[in-house]
């Protein structure tokens, strides 16, 4: 009942929490769109603005243009009248002044200085005459002011420069207003976000399309261009050795297997599959499964074993059997003396070998070989009897014996290891589709010659093993593992 709470909480969970990201990404959008359209609509009045700011500047163009085409005309009057108009002012100026001195003067002249005083008379004709000539300039002046101004203002040409003089400052008031719009717009964050998202959305779908069909495009590369290529080449056989003796029919794997340790064999297992053991046996840490590979060791997780070995002469028993995975099985398949087979280290649950030796693994490398480079196996592991191989495998492991001129077919990411003296080359899968929707790997494993067995796990885990399903960092670290053969 517990377990069916959590079921349905954890299910409750699940779907809370996506639909929140649902609801997210709708507010989002709502957001990003208002934003949109608010940003359109200030846009649009800006473009208002300078529609309106091209027609005063159109007008301003149609002014200078009648300016243009009258002042010519009139430049040598509108010269002339300023220059009566300055003259006129300056005459009537020294005129007033001139008056003013000569009331001065006549009010401190009195009768008798005609007689005591001739200079000042003197003094006081003098500006009488002062004032009449430039009171009679002055005069002269605004007569010809007054005749010519009604003739110049009557032309339209002063009204043209009026007009164009008011029709400048509209057009900058107008610049500016459009200005400061600009500069609000700018300088607001959201506005800087839309249009960033605006600027780069082309941008984006570009990279979306070329995330989508790149892939594609690879896969239909590999598989009509590369694969065939692969296909056609001869097999690879790592060890050839047509009197190795053949590898014994392996009993069933399963969940749990028992495994008989003699007085002469010492169990290599990881502590994590190591289900029960006799309590007359001894136990102890073995480091690495060979010494002379550490790091493929390490890699593979065949490191930091449960050594178990019989005390005395009677032999003892362990059971093996995958702790942490539901799915995981375990088989047993003996390599005779003479005989070899190749297999990925991180295959291995554990190993039967001799007490006192190691288990015999060479290392055989095919950098000459473009079978090798297209599958991106660079490196093959042999293991050597006498031995038993601790295998494991998701849903089980399964050994088959090809027959003659009958080799068999098997899922790449399935297989698990080969007898080192069979024909090993690989095949393009049957069906594109199921290639590039992911349910297979390019490539199919394709075994014949003999004797000899190869060994795969029932269902092809997800842990990876040949690189090909990985992402990022993981995945690429599964290639490396895969071209060094662990």
């Amino acid at each position: 009942m517990s377990l069916l709470i959590a079921r349905v909480l954890r299910w409750i969970v699940q779907k809370l929490g996506l639909l929140l990201i649902i609801i997210g990404i709708l507010v989002a959008a709502a957001w990003l769109n208002a934003e949109w359209t608010r940003l359109a609509d200030d846009k649009r009045a800006i473009e208002i603005k300078e529609e309106l700011l091209e027609s005063q500047q159109a007008e301003l163009r149609s002014i200078q243009e009648d300016i243009a085409a009258k002042a010519p005309h009139w430049v040598q009057a509108i010269r002339h009248l300023e220059t009566v108009k300055e003259i006129a002012q300056d005459s009537r100026r020294r005129a007033n002044r001139l008056k003013r001195e000569l009331e001065a003067l006549e009010r401190q002249f009195h009768w008798w200085d005609s007689y005591l005083r001739p200079a000042k008379l003197a003094e006081l004709n003098l500006a009488r005459a002062n004032y009449a000539a430039w009171e009679k300039a002055a005069r002269s002046a605004e007569r010809t002011r007054d005749r010519v101004a009604p003739k110049v203002d009557g032309s339209g040409v002063p009204r043209l420069f009026d007009e164009r003089n008011r029709k400048v400052q509209e057009i900058d008031r107008f610049k500016e207003l459009i200005q400061a719009e600009r500069e609000r717009i700018a300088e607001n964050p959201t506005e800087r976000l839309v249009t960033a998202v605006k600027a780069n959305l082309a941008t984006a779908a570009l990279i979306l399309i070329g995330l989508l069909l790149v892939p594609l495009a690879i896969k239909t590369f590999f598989y009509f261009v590369l694969a065939p290529i692969a296909s056609r080449l001869s097999p690879i056989r790592i060890i050839p050795n047509a009197g190795a003796p053949a590898l014994p029919e392996p009993r069933p794997s399963g969940v749990s297997v028992p495994i008989e340790i003699g007085p002469d064999e010492e169990l290599l297992v990881q502590p994590g599959f190591l289900q029960s053991s006799s309590l007359p046996a001894k136990k102890h840490t073995v480091w690495f499964l060979n010494a002379r590979i550490p790091i493929a060791s390490i890699a593979s997780g065949m490191f930091a074993l449960t050594g178990i070995r019989p005390e005395g002469t009677a032999p003892t028993r362990a059971v093996v059997s995958s702790q942490n995975d539901v799915f995981g099985e375990v088989g047993v398949i003996e390599i005779p003396a003479g005989a070899a087979m190749v297999v990925q280290p991180r295959s291995l649950a554990g190993v039967v070998r001799p007490v006192g030796k190691s288990v015999a693994i060479t290392r055989h490398w095919r950098l000459a070989s473009l079978h090798a480079w297209l599958t991106l196996q660079l490196r093959y592991l042999a293991f050597h009897g006498p031995c038993k191989l601790i295998l494991k495998g998701c849903r089980g492991v399964r050994s088959e014996e090809p027959q003659a001129n009958q080799p068999r077919l098997i899922n790449q990411a399935a297989t698990i290891g080969f007898s080192a003296n069979l024909d090993y080359r690989t095949t393009r899968c049957e069906t594109f589709i199921s290639y590039v929707r992911g349910q297979e790997n390019l490539f199919n494993d394709l075994f014949g010659g003999g004797p000899g067995r190869f060994v795969y796990e029932e269902v092809p885990s997800l842990d990876g093993k040949t690189g090909t399903k990985g992402r990022g960092m993981e995945g690429m670290v599964d290639a490396v593992l895969k071209a060094f053969g662990i």
